[in-house]
């Protein structure tokens, strides 16, 4: 049964015992699942569904009782609750981020900080192309605000559309949840078909993306409207506020909550706590209300946002300092317990108290003054640090490029260790951003791009030869190689890339982008219509997961062969399975995992050499010597740090192969005259 619309229309706010024990559970998953399974649990999802309920009703209760909201007490109220705990748990990861993070991760926190204070924390990780489900990333402290910072953009988001609401039924002269309610509805069903599109076609910043969130918060908009007019019988009320919780607790254990969220997957947990929060309007004697709301439940609900605050910057300096991503039982118990802790001391020392700032005199001066007082410590900490590393990458530069020589040293037999003390190049904060300039100017075909992006390089006017760079991610390092000799030598170059695609002609095989045939094919026939003298590229993957030649790519050499495209193909370098750029740390140098093996990365002879009835058109060049000296892969050689991430070679280690490989190619392309 369902009540009357007259009631509906009387619907107010109340207090709902069962939503704090529900946030517990949430949150409780949410760790479990980072701490011992390292994937999605679907928690994330019931904070969206209960904030849209919780918020929705804050401000139609404000409409009730002063007919409209006032902007700035709405926003001082919620930063009253937010800002001291998330703001205290920022300024103590600056400052532990400082002392226990390598060096190689200190850029990439600083700016992740200063998002997650600005509420853009989601957006700064999909513009950097994190993938918040890899386990082979680096695990920012900061990550997890990814959920608050939508949080946040939803609240101003939501007093706009109740805003909205009110101005258009003052004007139509109808009550304003009618015409909230087709408002919401419009906003689930736009957001949940964008929410399936761009999970389809883009994954990773779907789940970043707030537009693909909006219909989980539009639901828990949606569900308060209608709560009360809901009447179930006995024994449903009972079965569905008990299935709902069953389901929010096994959905990260039955579904691909990873690779497949933020899409049609995410109705399981958001239908989950809304069968919970009908249950719990409909309260039966045994009802999972009753355990939800108990007094215990409800006590450890108030701690929920400081158990998610808290726990994931423990879980990633645990990984730092013990040198793992695995989590004993006993150790991730404590990890728990030591953030309940903590949630406690912020909530009652510093939370309460700015949350008790009340009355009508001076009220806004002195709550925005307190959370100035929390905020302006973590800006200022933030700041300074940020600054340090701009000087130290500044001096970096300043010195002579004969205390760099990179690969150089090797060809010059000079001594390849180094003194801890010695400054690299390129600045361990900076090795993130020590990378082609492909990447900042749109040379890579992106995903579904129609047109095939093809820019030059090197001597543009006059070229007395053209070469032509094609293939994926490895091969793009090696532009910064040819641009160190091509105007001198009259080379043009043609730089052809995709990230996530492998240039072997069907684009196929692991993590590979979904539209990686169509680019191949695109490439395909660029590359043969250009007809440049020369085309560079990979000849195999180099992971000992792979030891053959992709059948694929040995017969696209076969078909250019059968163009007169000649291949000076370069060997990859060695891909380790893990982030070889945190190496370049002096506190990870002695890692064992650091001690890569040349015989198990670079096997002799290559792969390429064993391919069968080999196409002629290809000359392979092996330069595994240049990465792998003396039976080993170091992070560092000639002072240079051999790689900007888990094995893509950086910028300044490439420039430094530039004489070794200008004299191949120069002798190559003279022997095609």
């Amino acid at each position: 049964m369902m009540k009357s619309n007259s009631e509906l229309d009387l619907q107010k706010k109340r207090f709902r015992p069962e939503i704090e024990g529900l946030r517990i559970v949430a949150a409780l998953l949410v760790a479990i699942y980072h701490i011992w399974m390292q994937r999605v649990s679907g928690g994330v999802d019931v904070f969206f569904v209960v904030s849209g309920f919780l918020i929705t009703a804050s401000l139609l209760s404000k409409v009730d009782k002063d007919g409209t909201v006032n902007f700035f007490d709405f926003i001082l109220g919620l930063a009253k609750r937010l800002f001291p705990a998330a703001f205290t748990v920022l300024l103590t990861i600056v400052i532990a981020s400082y002392f226990i993070l390598p060096e190689v991760q200190w850029t990439q926190t600083i700016k992740e900080v200063f998002a997650s204070i600005l509420y853009y924390e989601n957006w700064q990780l999909a513009m950097t192309n994190t993938d918040y489900l890899d386990q082979t990333n680096a695990k920012s402290p900061v990550q997890h605000f990814w959920a608050m910072s939508i949080q946040g953009q939803f609240y101003v988001i939501w007093f706009f559309i109740i805003m909205i609401a009110l101005w258009t039924s003052q004007r139509l002269k109808r009550e304003i949840r009618k015409t909230l309610f087709v408002i919401l509805t419009a906003l689930t069903l736009i957001s949940f078909g964008y929410s399936i599109y761009l999970t389809e076609v883009n994954q990773p910043w779907a789940y970043f993306d707030t537009r693909t969130r909006v219909w989980e918060f539009a639901l828990g908009g949606l569900l308060f409207l209608f709560i009360t007019r809901i009447r179930l019988p006995f024994w449903m009320s009972g079965v569905a506020g008990w299935l709902g919780l069953i389901a929010l607790v096994s959905c990260g254990l039955l579904l691909d909550v990873g690779g497949r969220f933020p899409g049609y997957v995410a109705l399981w947990p958001v239908v989950a706590a809304i069968l919970v929060l009908a249950a719990g309007e409909n309260p039966t004697r045994f009802g999972v209300e009753k355990f939800l709301g108990s007094r215990p439940m409800r006590k450890l609900g108030g701690y929920s946002y400081g158990l998610y605050l808290w726990h994931w910057p423990i879980v990633a300096f645990y990984y730092v300092v013990m040198g793992t991503t695995e989590i004993p039982v006993i150790h991730g118990i404590l990890i728990i317990l030591v953030s309940f802790g903590l949630s406690w001391m912020v909530t009652n020392i510093i939370e309460k108290p700015i949350r008790g700032i009340k009355g009508k005199r001076n009220y806004r001066p002195k709550v925005a003054t307190a959370l100035l007082m929390m905020a302006v410590p973590v800006l200022v900490a933030n700041t300074v640090w940020s600054s340090s590393i701009n000087n130290d990458i500044n001096e970096s530069t300043k010195a002579s490029a004969q205390d760099f020589p990179g690969a150089m040293a090797i060809e010059k037999g000079l001594e390849l260790s180094y003194d801890r003390n010695t400054e690299l190049q390129p600045s361990p904060a900076n090795l993130d951003g020590d990378v082609a300039d492909t990447y900042e100017i749109g040379c890579h075909h992106e995903e579904g791009q129609a047109d095939l992006p093809v820019c030059e390089y090197g001597e543009l006017e006059n070229p007395q030869y053209e070469v032509i760079l094609v293939g994926g991610s490895h091969v793009v390092p090696w532009l910064g190689t040819l641009n160190t000799f091509a105007e001198d030598e009259g080379i043009k170059i043609y730089n052809i890339t995709k990230i996530s695609c492998r240039f072997n002609g069907e684009g196929v095989g692991e993590e590979m982008a979904p539209d990686c045939r169509d680019w191949n094919q695109m490439a395909k026939e660029k590359v043969i219509e250009l007809d440049a003298d020369l085309i560079i590229t990979n000849t195999d993957l180099g992971t000992p997961a792979n030891p053959e030649v992709e059948p694929e790519r040995v017969e696209l050499y076969r078909e250019l062969e059968a163009h007169d495209v000649e291949i000076f193909g370069i060997r990859n370098n060695p891909r380790p399975l893990f982030d070889m750029s945190l190496c370049a740390d002096s506190r990870n140098a002695d890692n064992e995992e650091c001690m890569v093996s040349a015989d198990e990365y670079v096997p002799q002879p290559s792969k390429w050499s064993r391919v069968e009835d080999k196409p002629s058109n290809v000359t392979e060049y092996d330069y595994s010597e240049y990465f792998c000296p003396d039976g080993s892969c170091p992070a560092i050689i000639g002072n240079t740090i051999v790689y900007f991430d888990g094995f893509h070679m950086s910028n300044s280690y490439a420039e430094s192969m530039g004489p070794i490989v200008r004299e191949d190619l120069i002798e190559k392309l003279e022997s095609l005259e």
